[in-house]
């Protein structure tokens, strides 16, 4: 216990020197860098990969990683009405994942059969691990590695976290760059001018009027903080999610494979409409879950950040440095070119979010999000709600994918084809809504 105390005082360290060096490095400001990001990278400098002058508790923030990602699932549901004119609203952004994640599927691995000819000492099937890299980060490699490298000789896992870290470096770093972009471009919904922007925006404290309550309670502080209720109801929606794959598992054991990231996020999806129909939703503060969500996804980018492994970047570097760049250019054309197409109300937010999900994960969307849109005010996580209510099941692909990789990739070729012709039946949607309106 007392590692994790520990771990805890060293993110709330590295977190305020984030904080005080974004004060003080005006560049850091105007690229809009959030002080988990520095602070985490702060950590990898200082930390036993490179300087060596404190310790970096590798195994406690890979876990605040993971399990964060369960917290942060479980909060978005909460709160969230989920209507067939909210789906339509937020489409765009499910086709715009659902074709990178077939894309992926297909010239990746077909990308990575190349290289394996070039680079005869690459394992077979490791274009796969792009999937599992650039929609999970690095806690899916796994499933992928041990399949296609179960004794681990060829190094499958280690290159499978090299191509998740440069995953993660490509969402953040071209990221922000398409974030300041698009704000001075008018792209923004909620930041117009970076130029104009007060002092407040880029240091310093909010005025007085600028500041708003973190939440409200929603029953008698002597019965139970506000806080704690709303952790308990987020916990009894992850168990209840819990126990139903448990039991879904038992009948299909396949499913013993999805990822508990979904546990909160299908339990809340189907006990938020009861709390509403039994009327106990106004027990719920929506305003306190967004609070737990962005602290904890606080925690995730400094743990993730300080994580990045370095020792093993060297090995197979060209390889893998080729095959993140091609793919995370490709996603960047894609989302930004097809979502400035159609146009829907905040899709730069949404085609931010969407390029983090894709070549990182969902902290770097989030990570992305905020650079411009500081206050939470846009839609993304009812788009992100919509996105995993329609495309759950993309974390039952992979175990079978990885399952397939070896013996027949046909069927893998067939559905990432199938994932990518999302865009061309949104692309005929969205126009023909346009159509009509006109």
């Amino acid at each position: 216990m007392a590692e994790y105390f520990d771990a805890l005082i060293l993110f709330g360290l590295l977190l305020i020197a984030g904080v005080v060096i974004r004060e003080l490095v005006p560049p850091l400001q105007k690229l809009l860098f959030p002080a988990s990001l520095i602070g985490g990278f702060l950590g990898l400098i200082l930390g036993q990969q490179v300087l060596g002058l404190i310790e970096i508790p590798t195994a406690i923030f890979t876990d605040v990683t993971s399990f964060g990602m369960r917290i942060m699932m479980a909060c978005v549901p909460i709160g969230v009405s989920i209507s067939a004119k909210r789906i339509y609203e937020h489409l765009d952004f499910t086709f715009t994942n659902m074709t990178l994640y077939g894309s992926q599927m297909v010239f990746g691995v077909l990308l990575g059969a190349l290289f394996c000819n070039i680079w005869p000492e690459l394992p077979q099937g490791r274009g796969l691990m792009g999937v599992a890299a650039y929609f999970g980060s690095h806690g899916n490699i796994p499933i992928v590695s041990e399949v296609i490298d179960p004794t681990g000789a060829m190094g499958a896992q280690s290159m499978g976290m090299v191509l998740a870290t440069l995953g993660v470096l490509f969402a953040i770093i071209p990221g922000m760059i398409i974030a300041n972009y698009g704000v001075r471009h008018g792209w923004a919904a909620f930041t117009h001018d970076l130029a104009s922007q007060p002092k407040y925006f880029y240091r310093g404290t909010l005025p007085e009027e600028k500041r708003e309550s973190m939440g409200k309670t929603t029953v008698n502080p002597s019965n139970v903080t506000g806080i704690a209720l709303q952790l308990g109801i987020l916990a009894v929606c992850y168990k209840f999610g819990q126990m139903l794959f448990g039991l879904f598992a038992m009948a299909v054991p396949f499913l013993a494979n999805v990822s508990a990231m979904l546990y909160g996020l299908i339990g809340g999806l189907i006990l938020w409409p009861v709390m509403k129909r039994l009327k106990i939703d106004k027990f719920v503060d929506k305003e306190t879950i967004t609070q737990i969500s962005n602290f904890t996804l606080e925690m995730i980018l400094v743990g993730a950040c300080s994580t990045v492994q370095l020792d093993i970047v060297s090995k197979f570097f060209l390889p893998l440095f080729l095959h993140a760049f091609i793919f995370c250019g490709l996603a960047a054309l894609f989302t930004f070119g097809w979502m400035k197409k159609i146009g829907h109300p905040q899709w730069f937010e949404k085609a931010l979010m969407a390029y983090g999900m894709c070549t990182g994960s969902n902290p770097q969307g989030f990570a992305l999000v905020r650079a411009v849109d500081p206050n939470n005010q846009s839609c993304i996580f009812e788009a992100l709600g919509v996105y995993n209510a329609v495309f759950f099941w993309n974390m039952i692909i992979l175990p079978f994918a990885a399952l397939m990789v070896n013996v027949n990739q046909i069927p893998i070729y067939v559905i990432g084809a199938g994932l990518m012709c999302t865009s061309v039946v949104g692309t005929f949607l969205f126009r023909r809504k346009k159509a009509v309106k006109v």
